[in-house]
């Protein structure tokens, strides 16, 4: 079975972020508050932060939203490729781990 590519889209520093169906449905499993994938898109192209987890060897584009609660969006890095692919996204009450690489400005 192949993956279906729902978009390929370039980040705020030119990297190439693509998110799978399989992905979705992971998502849409396991965090039902995200009721589309627009809200992925949005923070991926439009964050408001982008850390990175080295452990993990991940990024993570987080959109500050209201309520107190952010969206993360995180990706699995490619360096070598400059390319990412989504692994997850969810609401959380605060931010993840990791070193802020990109900050939004005013």
């Amino acid at each position: 079975m192949s993956r279906k590519v729902i978009f390929k889209i370039t980040d705020p520093e030119g990297r190439s972020v693509t998110f799978y169906d399989d992905t979705w449905k992971h998502i849409r499993s396991g965090h039902p508050e995200i009721k589309t994938y627009r809200r992925v898109k949005t923070t991926v192209m439009d964050p408001h932060f982008i850390l990175r987890n080295p452990l993990r060897k991940s990024l993570i584009y987080i959109d500050c939203g209201q309520l107190n609660l952010y969206f993360n969006v995180v990706t699995k890095i490619d360096d070598a490729l400059n390319e990412c692919t989504v692994s997850t996204a969810y609401l959380s009450s605060n931010i993840q781990e990791g070193d802020v690489i990109w900050r939004k400005t005013q």
